[in-house]
């Protein structure tokens, strides 16, 4: 008798019983993954630090004036913390990227789905889209800023612009990949085409549109500090763009350790949303 015989192959007649979670199960297994991604970020983040002490005290790439100590940047970003500078102009960085993002997932999704989904549509859209999507957004900013102003809404647009390709290819990419025997059923059980786009074509391609989403919320951030940076009166743009004017290093630094915070952190929520979204999908319950 062979091994897998023994443990209930085709001619035995056994059943092996479910592994549980403890044994490693999908509850198990997602604990387990949970652990391994949190030692994971820290011991990059450890790495991060190492590396970069090394460098402002072996002076490669300059003195400490150019490239301060982690020690240095804490020290400064304490001084922005009690003075409060640094929780408001990471507030106003923070909302109008959840703003632009909110905007570019809502437009860029409807607009995907419809490409995907309707070749009237298609046929119209689909060469301005080719046409916009390769084109460096910079390059339009200062026409938004004329068209908008010097204010937040400007630099909203700016995120919205370096969002919304992104969610609307991958959201067209998803609608236009979409099983056919699934609008068939739903057609036969009584749902109009129209009817179809809530109740199955938005589920079945969900998933591609949070993926666009997540590279969409970077783009968000990107623009909106962009923005900030090069014409703004508040924002952790205008805050890097005051310490390079007058040569606080320190300062420089804390800014751009505190947008990659807001972006890592942004992406963890993000990907928490979508796996409570995404619960029913084989790939997130394994």
């Amino acid at each position: 008798m062979t091994d897998t015989e023994s443990l209930g192959g085709a001619g035995s007649g056994a059943v092996l019983p479910p592994p549980s979670g403890r044994e490693g199960g999908p509850r198990g297994g997602r604990a387990l993954r949970t652990a391994l991604s949190l030692l994971a970020h820290v011991y990059a983040l450890g790495v991060l630090l190492l590396l970069w002490y090394l460098l402002a005290q072996s002076g490669v790439l300059g003195n400490k004036f150019v490239m301060p100590t982690p020690a240095m940047v804490w020290d400064a970003a304490r001084v922005l913390i009690d003075e409060g500078t640094l929780q408001q102009e990471a507030w106003a960085t923070l909302r109008r990227v959840l703003i632009a993002f909110g905007l570019a997932l809502v437009v860029g999704a409807t607009i995907g789905i419809l490409i995907g989904r309707i070749r009237t549509v298609r046929y119209l859209l689909r060469p301005l889209v080719q046409f916009l999507f390769p084109t460096p957004k910079v390059a339009i900013y200062p026409a938004m800023l004329i068209i908008f102003g010097l204010g937040s809404a400007s630099k909203i647009a700016f995120g919205f612009a370096e969002a919304l390709f992104p969610i609307l290819i991958a959201s067209a990419a998803a609608a236009s990949q979409i099983d056919s025997r699934l609008l068939w059923s739903a057609e036969g059980l009584g749902l109009s085409r129209v009817a179809t786009f809530p109740r199955v074509v938005l589920p079945a391609a969900l998933p591609g549109i949070l993926t666009g989403a997540r590279i969409g919320l970077v783009g968000a951030l990107i623009g909106v500090f962009l923005g900030e940076l090069i014409a703004g009166s508040d924002g952790l743009g205008q805050m890097m763009a005051i310490a390079y004017r007058t040569l606080a290093t320190a300062d420089m630094y804390v800014v751009i350790v505190t947008v990659s915070l807001i972006g890592f952190f942004l992406d963890r929520i993000f990907l928490f949303i979508r796996a409570r979204l995404l619960a029913w999908s084989p790939e997130e319950g394994r």
